[in-house]
């Protein structure tokens, strides 16, 4: 009897192996294989933002997001990315419908597609950050593996979060300001300048007297100062901000990489941020040179590869400098996905924050999320596959300004 009993479990087990090998399961779980299905639903949901957010290089009265939603098997990735400002007639379909190349291929096949097709017209480094976001998400949870290991990212440490201020006004810069302090907020803030040096010294100085001695202000006129003659005048400006409370500043003019050395050896315990350099992360793994700043700023939706950014990353890092993350005013699923970014980057904060002062709409259909905010006022998460987040899809497309599916 025990003979029988052995002899079929042996044929059990080699009828099982045919089957294995039939269905083409590799290690003997279809599960955990990112390639065992092909992308098969593409999905859209347009959420609006009212709030305005100034620049300066212009307004944004209003912002068109975009919620992508890319599915294989039985899993599903998220992403997000603005579609348009200051255009409330976005035709949602006809925007996505590049996204249709990708419908039907592997998430390996995907990956290679985007990679593959870098400078189109219509993959720019937008999309292709947009697109690459949700497949991490997607390949994690199929494989069961947090987006981050996927990098190769080990940080794990809580981080800093930055509240950003966009208003013109100093007023209205107050204002928000303390809205920083209620959101639990106080270490960090970001000010938003216009390359006019008495407002730019007035917002400054508002903001210190909000945010306390001890808090890092971190300036970022967005290349906003271009009357300066040379760089000894430019670095005038910024030590006489430096002088108003600010201790960082973004991305002050159009500079050369050599001129960011430059200036930085100009500008004393001011610390210069990099960004507009770094753009796409493909072109700067090569290009960035050391001491361009103290920190490197990775900003989302225009670095166009993860993979890339994180070489770039671990060059920074070598070079003794640090990073940080970015914001690209976003307020749905990219928020928590940089965020765990951030922290596996091991940055120095990061600024891609959910907004509810801006909008709750997505937050209203968050299940649960990987990152979380403590008391101290940092962020930190409970890894969890892809990057972790669980929609209320129901809720999602019943608030969405339109939705699609390609």
């Amino acid at each position: 009897m025990k003979t029988l009993n052995r002899n079929r479990c042996v044929k059990f087990l080699g009828i099982s192996i045919i089957i294995a090998i039939m269905l083409q399961i590799p290690c003997g779980c279809r599960k955990n294989n990112p390639d065992a299905h092909r992308i098969t639903q593409i999905e859209l949901y347009r959420l609006d933002v009212t709030k305005e957010r100034h620049f300066s290089h212009g307004t944004w009265k209003n912002r068109q997001h975009v919620i992508l939603k890319v599915s294989a098997g039985d899993q599903s990735g998220w992403s997000e990315t603005i579609a348009s400002k200051n255009n409330p007639d976005l035709n949602l379909c006809e925007w996505g419908d590049f996204l249709k190349e990708i419908k039907g291929l592997t998430v390996s096949e995907a990956f290679t597609f985007l990679k593959d097709n870098r400078g189109r017209a219509l993959w720019t480094k937008r999309e292709l950050e947009f697109v690459e976001m949700a497949l991490l998400d997607l390949s994690g949870r199929l494989q069961g593996k947090s987006a981050i290991e996927l990098l190769g990212l080990t940080g794990r440490e809580p981080i800093y979060g930055t509240f950003c201020v966009l208003e013109e006004d100093p007023a209205l810069a107050e204002k928000q300001a303390q809205l920083a302090l209620e959101q639990n907020l106080k270490t960090h803030i970001k000010v938003k300048l216009f390359g006019k040096e008495e407002l730019d010294r007035k917002l400054i100085v508002t903001l210190r007297k909000v945010m306390g001695p001890e808090a890092y202000i971190i300036a970022d006129p967005n290349r906003g100062y271009k009357s300066w003659q040379n760089l000894d005048e430019l670095a005038r400006i910024l030590v006489n901000l430096y002088n108003s409370g600010v201790d960082a500043c973004e991305d002050p003019a159009t500079l050369t990489n050599e001129e960011w050395i430059t200036l930085q050896q100009k500008v004393g315990n001011l610390a210069l941020i990099p960004d507009y350099n770094l753009r796409p992360a493909w072109e700067s793994v090569n290009s960035a040179l050391p001491n361009m700043g103290k920190y490197y700023n990775f900003h989302p939706a225009c670095m166009g590869s993860f993979f890339d950014m994180v070489q770039l990353g671990a060059k920074v890092k070598d070079w003794g400098h640090d990073v940080m993350i970015g914001d690209a005013s976003l307020i749905g699923p990219a928020c928590t996905a940089w965020q765990q970014i951030a922290i596996g980057m091991g940055a120095a904060w990061v600024e891609a924050l959910e907004k509810p002062h801006e909008s709750d709409v997505f937050l209203q259909c968050i299940i649960s999320k990987a990152t979380f905010q403590q008391q101290d006022g940092r962020f930190a998460m409970k890894p969890k596959p892809g990057f972790g987040l669980e929609v209320d899809e129901i809720l999602l497309k019943k608030k969405s300004i339109a939705y699609c599916s390609l």
